[in-house]
């Protein structure tokens, strides 16, 4: 059966994962296919080609679908290609599925989304829907598919047009001159809000996470933290909540050198498939146990100290050393006591 939600492909000069997405997109046949692409970055000799040989696979779909097409011609930088790509895409649809070029969804991914999508249509305190569980272990679910939290991933991920355009309404950056900036001084446009977004009463579930959430909302550099940061902070300003699937539901495969934000080296882990029916939680409301195991991650891949270490420890294969030590399991059970003080 043909996905009927449309799906965005987000893609730039990766040919190998790229292709990738589009087998595991072949297995839904999803009828709509938005793909966002950014273009070819000047001074780096191979953009050119891998940009091409990119765009030249979303030519050789050949399922029954519609194709559309958004094609940069110069290169604008991920938050750009990014955000302005979801601007167009939900000025045409109300809803979507969202891949990166490096995330491979399990088939039954699509239909986790589109139940949720259904089921939370109306339910304006839902925004997200997540493919990545973040670690989260298994028993902080219940027995649930998913649980509520205030943040989650978007290594595969689905919303509302009407969420996305609230978002953008309270985050309005418009990327003006992405390419010039792109050929000058390469930088990303600053993060600018149209009223604080400090979080809601009763989101997030430590200090720590409120205060991570708080400073990225402080932050108008740009280039400090992602678009998904800035989306999450909305989320979270607003009161708003994220499906955490409790398997996961998507692959990615974009870790190593040639990556944006994901440059150490990891084996990709296999996406799983959810179990149908799906078990809901009992309520639309904030899981602070699986929360608790979300902020602990997130502090400890993106918390200031992380990103200190960051700038640090340049080598790849050293930061993958100071992980493996970081998540060894009795530190993991003493650093989940502090973050929650």
């Amino acid at each position: 059966m043909a996905v009927d939600v449309p799906i965005v492909l987000i893609a730039f000069n990766r040919p190998r994962v790229t292709e990738r997405v589009i087998r595991a997109l072949r297995r839904g046949e999803p009828s709509q296919v938005f793909v966002v692409a950014d273009g070819p970055r000047p001074g780096h000799a191979t953009d050119e080609e891998t940009c091409a040989a990119v765009r030249a696979l979303i030519d050789q779909i050949d399922w029954d679908c519609k194709v559309h097409k958004r094609y940069a011609d110069t290169n604008l930088g991920l938050e750009a290609n990014v955000e302005l790509g979801l601007d167009w895409v939900f000025d045409q649809v109300d809803r979507a599925i969202v891949f990166e070029d490096d995330c491979i969804p399990d088939p039954s991914f699509f239909d986790y989304c589109t139940e949720l999508l259904d089921r939370y249509q109306d339910d304006e305190r839902v925004w997200l829907i997540s493919g990545d569980k973040k670690g989260v272990p298994q028993s902080r679910f219940h027995g649930r598919s998913y649980a509520f939290s205030s943040w989650a991933s978007v290594w595969g991920w689905a919303t509302w047009g009407d969420r996305w355009r609230r978002h953008r309404e309270l985050f309005p950056r418009t990327h003006e001159g992405a390419s010039e900036r792109a050929h000058a001084t390469p930088r990303t446009a600053d993060a600018i809000r149209v009223k604080p977004a400090p979080p809601a009463d009763g989101a997030l579930a430590t200090p720590a996470g409120q205060r991570h959430f708080l400073n990225v909302s402080q932050t108008t550099n740009g280039d400090h933290y992602g678009w998904d940061h800035h989306f999450w902070v909305t989320i979270i300003s607003e009161g708003g909540l994220c499906a955490t699937p409790s398997l996961y539901l998507v692959e990615n495969d974009g870790f190593g050198p040639d990556a944006t934000h994901t440059r150490a080296s990891r084996t990709p882990r296999p996406a799983q498939q959810m179990q149908l029916p799906l078990v809901h939680p009992p309520e639309v409301a904030l899981d602070r146990e699986v929360e608790l195991e979300l902020e602990l991650v997130l502090l400890r891949i993106d918390g200031r100290v992380s990103r200190l270490a960051k700038r640090i420890i340049r080598p790849l294969w050293l930061r993958k050393v100071v992980r493996r030590i970081v998540t060894f399991p009795p530190v993991w059970k003493v650093a989940r006591k502090l973050v929650a003080r």
